[in-house]
């Protein structure tokens, strides 16, 4: 199985890195991708990725506890 990984940026999407299927809620595939940048903040005119909308309106870090 392929390693994917998913990394929270600061104040900006979650980044999708590895051979991935996005789904919708009734599991039919929207994309299939090696890089994904979804949104994370709900301001997004093109959910589920990022459109940057977010730019200077959102603040979120993520940090390992």
């Amino acid at each position: 199985m392929a390693k994917v990984t998913i990394q929270a940026l600061d104040n900006a999407p979650y980044v999708v890195k590895g051979e991935t299927e996005l789904l919708d809620g009734q599991g039919n595939v929207i994309k299939t991708e090696k890089e994904l940048h979804l949104c994370r903040c709900g301001l997004t005119k093109n959910a589920p990725d990022c459109d940057g909308s977010h730019q200077g309106k959102y603040q979120n870090e993520v940090r390992a506890k």
